[in-house]
């Protein structure tokens, strides 16, 4: 697999997890997030980091996945409820909505 492959793939996991982590009331978030820092720490140290390096990456994946976590509440409004694999509406002229978004 590509470097550029497994960022992807990398991004959508993180993407879903900060999705699903979003509709949680904010005080049963952590245990999650912690799941995530041991996750990121030993995958950091797989790839050769040193403890000390590993867990200061660990640290920055989770505190980039509690970033995401406030832009999504930020930008879901009412459709907050949402399931993480239903693609956001895309709001069009004249009030129209579309379940999918285009680039």
């Amino acid at each position: 697999m590509s470097v550029g492959a497994a960022l992807e793939q990398l991004l959508r996991l993180i993407y879903r997890r900060a999705m699903k982590l979003s509709v949680l009331p904010e005080d049963e978030r952590d245990p999650h997030y912690d799941l995530i820092r041991l996750s990121c720490c030993a995958a950091a140290e797989h790839i050769g980091q040193s403890p000390d390096q590993a867990a200061i990456t660990a640290n920055d994946m989770v505190e980039f996945v509690r970033a995401l976590v406030g832009i999504i509440e930020v930008g879901c409004g009412p459709d907050h409820g949402r399931s993480a694999d239903q693609p956001s509406p895309v709001q069009r002229p004249g009030g129209q909505e579309s379940g999918t978004t285009r680039v």
